[in-house]
């Protein structure tokens, strides 16, 4: 709890003094003094002496203050914690489990070994909202040094008995910042084809109602005589169906307008053996690591931007979906 109490008052510029080898004085800065409600707080991780000082905060994994400095943290994008996974997989399995799904058809796979790679671990919680509310979480990973993105699982509930805690990374905040510009660059392109949808269904149904509400509004002024203007006096009363016809429109667009926000849940840093399989030109076509989802990762093509398998011809790569060349 000391590590992740310096890392986050480092990354939100607290200032921390420690009094004894299990208390602390935090010194909160301006612009989140009104979060914590002061500027000084005093921080214990003996939960003997938190109960003999009222004040004195415990710091524990499911305290209120450590539950509060992560939500700060994730607010900024910045990571909360940092993981090293230990992963040993049976590389000629792996292999031949590839060959035999001819994800690549054409050249000769070879595996080109288990790498190490730094990402940035970063968990989306998306949300739709229509007439009804439709919420998922989305993941992914960036490598820190290649800025590759790939989709990741959302709950790596399954692979706690993998991960050891890693000491330091070495990384500054510029590169975290070029990390998470990466991945929200993947979440757009992931939200956009689903925002596109959605609004193509709303602007439908939209489109139904005006039609509706309007046919209604314009055979009512028609039976009264209104839109002949049969009668000097019902001006107002015209002018009081044009408002409520415009009050429905309204609504209807309000109705039907799409509300997307995405949240950020978790940032991590996680150190992760990844492993590689390409033919001799290209040695790094497939990407396999547990964090992926789907566990094998084939390169997307640069042209249409899908993930597809690979067909060789003439001596190159095709994209199965365009057509096009795999660049090199």
């Amino acid at each position: 709890m000391e590590d992740f109490l310096r890392r986050a008052a480092a990354d939100l510029h607290i200032g921390v003094e420690q009094t004894s080898p299990t208390t602390w004085t935090l010194t909160i800065p301006g612009s989140l003094a009104r979060v914590f409600g002061k500027e000084t707080v005093l921080v214990t991780t003996d939960k003997q002496v938190a109960a003999l000082d009222p004040d004195l905060q415990l710091l524990s994994p499911n305290s209120s203050l450590t539950l509060r400095l992560a939500e700060q943290l994730r607010s900024r994008g910045r990571p909360t914690h940092r993981a090293r996974l230990e992963w040993y997989p049976d590389q000629a399995s792996l292999l031949a489990d590839v060959q035999e799904a001819q994800l690549i058809q054409g050249p000769s796979l070879q595996l080109s070994g288990l790498q190490q790679h730094i990402v940035l671990r970063i968990t989306f919680r998306i949300r739709f909202e229509r007439e009804v509310i439709e919420e998922k979480m989305v993941a992914c990973c960036v490598d820190y040094e290649t800025g590759q993105v790939w989709p990741t699982i959302t709950d790596i509930t399954n692979l706690r008995d993998q991960l050891t805690p890693l000491p330091s990374t070495g990384l500054t905040d510029e590169h975290v910042n070029v990390a998470l510009h990466h991945a929200r660059r993947w979440l757009e392109r992931l939200l956009y084809p689903q925002k596109a949808l959605h609004e193509a269904q709303l602007a439908q149904l939209l489109a139904v109602e005006k039609a509706r509400i309007n046919a209604f509004y314009d055979a009512l002024e028609e039976d009264s005589g209104l839109a002949l203007g049969a009668k000097e006096g019902e001006s107002n009363k015209q002018y009081a169906l044009e408002e409520e016809r415009k009050r429905l429109l309204d609504e209807q667009e309000y109705r039907y307008a799409l509300s997307l926000a995405a949240e950020t849940v978790s940032v991590a840093t996680i150190q992760t053996p990844v492993l590689h399989i390409g033919s001799k030109q290209q040695p790094h076509l497939i990407a396999i690591s547990p964090l992926f989802e789907p566990m094998i990762q084939l390169p997307h093509c640069q042209t249409c931007g899908r993930q597809a398998s690979l067909v060789q011809h003439k001596e190159q790569l095709v994209c199965n979906v365009c057509h096009q060349v795999l660049a090199q």
